[in-house]
């Protein structure tokens, strides 16, 4: 149909050869505040950014020690200089019962920064530096 709008101009009909690639988030973690709440049903995870040009995904994840995956959240092109998402933590959980935040900052093929950090269910807030 000669009224049909294209999106993209490419015989083979495939639209993303032609695309630039983005480069990836200049974003770093600076240093991050892990804060369990006291009554055990949550946690809040806030980090600090460097300045960034591209906004930054991160993916935020709790486990347990072994490495299985209890709650995940993703920040797709994350705006503020300091995210601090809060997630619920399974029912059942009791106090006291050591987890770790894994804080990733993405990029297109592999994660240009990970952030490991330990922590107890309603347990103190864990607040440090990254060294860059």
């Amino acid at each position: 149909m000669p009224n049909d709008i294209q999106f993209y101009d490419n015989p083979n009909g495939r639209p993303f050869d032609k695309l630039p690639t983005r480069p990836p988030s200049d974003a770093r973690i600076t240093d991050y505040r892990v804060m369990p709440w006291p009554d055990g049903t949550r946690v809040t995870v806030e980090m600090g950014l460097t300045p960034f040009k591209e906004f930054p995904s991160i993916d935020v994840s709790i486990l347990t020690e072994d490495g299985e995956v209890l709650r995940c959240t993703s920040l797709v092109g994350a705006m503020e200089r300091r995210p601090a998402p809060t997630m619920w933590l399974p029912r059942g959980v009791p106090k006291g019962t050591p987890l770790v935040a894994l804080i990733e900052v993405l990029g297109d093929e592999a994660p240009l920064q990970t952030v490991r950090v330990a922590f107890t269910v309603a347990g103190p807030i864990i607040k440090q530096a990254v060294a860059l």
